[in-house]
């Protein structure tokens, strides 16, 4: 019984060392591995040649969708919504009839007082329902309730809110593209129209208006749009996937590969594009450089190209 309960003990030892020992061989470390592949054909990795192309450097943006121009529309007299003339969404010309008020007082007869249009354009919102009581604009909106708002949206304003450290680099008249959710295949044109000339302290941002052309009526007020705003452009840049880009512990470099060797190379960048950037020092056209792995990679690993990816 005695010998049993040993040989029970020493076999239980014997599974522990072996999965203890399994467990170790199985956490191979990253120098373990790169010492391995370094004595055989080299690592497999995916590279790519950094190359001369015309980069341009744009800063992005969400903003909010508004008419070019947009009015609300008062009535002079006081009284009685009677009835609506249009609809929303509905085109009208300047000085053309929306409403009819009626003064409704008791005793007296009045003729419906005709509420017009100040502007062409398209009804926006009508804000009030038949029968409602109306105050007339005397002279001022303060205190006077609009019977509708009209707009143009033949073009459109998208209203953006830049950062400090960008805002001094987007000017009047720079070309902009314009994203919509609801058209995810297709891209607006526009221009930075104006820039606030003041900031708001707190957020420490400024507001930029793209103004779009909207001709085929597709741009609806209030949508989100993404705006990529083009602050400038190089004709002869070198540049290189924006992912082989390695960003660590407050360097900036690449792993360039020359005799299927890796090396680190530290480089100073220079425009973005989102999926391109920039290298303004530390790699020459045609020079090759990893583009995966960086996980595993180190300098001085031997490497196997796997073939170009862009």
């Amino acid at each position: 019984m005695l010998k049993n309960k040993r040989l029970y003990i020493v076999s239980a030892v014997l599974v522990l060392i072996t999965v203890f020992g399994c467990g170790k061989k199985q956490d191979v470390t990253k120098e373990a591995f790169a010492a391995t592949e370094s004595k055989s054909e080299g690592l497999p990795i995916y590279t790519v040649r950094a190359k001369l192309s015309i980069i341009e450097d744009k800063i992005s943006s969400i903003g909010t969708v508004y008419p070019f121009e947009q009015n609300n529309i008062y009535s002079k007299g006081s009284g009685r919504l009677v009835k609506y003339l249009v609809e929303e969404g509905q085109i009208v010309k300047k000085d053309d009839v929306i409403a009819y008020i009626d003064r409704d007082e008791v005793g007296y007869e009045f003729t419906q007082n005709p509420v017009k249009s100040p502007a062409g354009g398209v009804i926006l919102k009508k804000y009030l329902d038949v029968g409602a009581t109306i105050s007339a604009m005397m002279g001022s909106v303060a205190g006077a309730t609009p019977v509708a708002s009209v707009g143009d949206l033949s073009k459109v304003k998208i209203v953006l809110t830049i950062v400090e450290s960008d805002i001094s680099r987007i000017k009047v008249g720079q070309a902009a593209k314009v994203m919509l959710e609801a058209y995810a295949d297709k891209v607006f044109t526009g221009n930075v129209y104006t820039v606030a000339p003041t900031a708001d302290p707190l957020n420490h941002t400024s507001k930029v208006e793209i103004l779009a052309d909207n001709k085929d009526g597709l741009i609806k007020a209030g949508m989100s749009a993404e705006v990529e705003v083009v602050v400038a452009s190089k004709g002869s840049a070198v540049v290189i996937p924006r992912n082989a880009l390695i960003r660590k512990a407050g360097e900036v470099y690449v792993f360039g590969i020359k005799d299927k060797i890796a090396k680190k190379t530290l480089v100073q960048t220079g425009y973005d594009n989102g999926l391109e950037i920039e290298i303004k020092k530390g790699l020459n056209p045609g020079e090759l450089i990893a583009n995966s792995d960086f996980n595993v990679i180190q300098d001085g690993l031997r490497v196997k190209d796997s073939g170009l990816t862009k």
